[in-house]
């Protein structure tokens, strides 16, 4: 008899789910997956971002300072006339010449007659730099400043929308 009575109440105890709990189930996860996926992307993408704008801008900050040291300690610099600009920039610091340029998206400078050496690696593009001559006269001192100025755009190179990023270099050194 009491074993007859367990054995009703197993009869009527339900194994396993029904059809509606477990589309609640799926639902539920996959609500989970999407939103824990674009997290995942939004990190990859702005890691991706933060990468290429470090990259830039360190690559940057290297080329203008080399750039500025020996603009300053240069004992001879060779720059356009008034008005026009210059791909290339020449001059000669402590009787060795030295020479800035682009090629193939690269700042490079040569110092004397030694191979010259990419500034910039393969991940960041410089488009052509324009070095310009500025000359200030002031007329009731019969004194001329001249300056030079430089324009350059930094670039990441990626073929991932996500990643561009690009940053314009516009300065001015005085030549005394």
């Amino acid at each position: 008899m009491i074993k007859d009575k367990y054995k009703n109440k197993f009869r009527n105890f339900k194994s396993g789910f029904s059809f509606l709990e477990i589309l609640i189930y799926v639902s539920i996860l996959s609500i989970i997956v999407v939103i824990v996926s674009n997290t995942f992307v939004s990190l990859s993408r702005g890691r991706g971002q933060s990468g290429a704008r470090s990259e830039v801008n360190n690559a940057m900050r290297f080329s203008t300072e080399l750039l500025r040291q020996d603009i300053k300690n240069a004992s001879v610099i060779t720059v356009p006339a008034t008005g026009s600009t210059s791909s290339t920039l020449t001059l000669t610091r402590g009787g060795v010449i030295i020479v800035y340029d682009v090629s193939g998206g690269a700042l490079r400078r040569q110092e004397g007659t030694n191979t010259p050496i990419n500034l910039t690696n393969s991940n960041v593009l410089v488009s052509a730099p324009l070095f310009t001559r500025i000359e200030n006269t002031n007329t009731l001192f019969s004194d001329t400043d001249v300056s030079l100025r430089i324009n350059m755009t930094f670039s990441y190179n990626s073929n991932n929308p996500d990643w561009i990023y690009s940053t314009s270099l516009q300065t001015a050194v005085g030549l005394y």
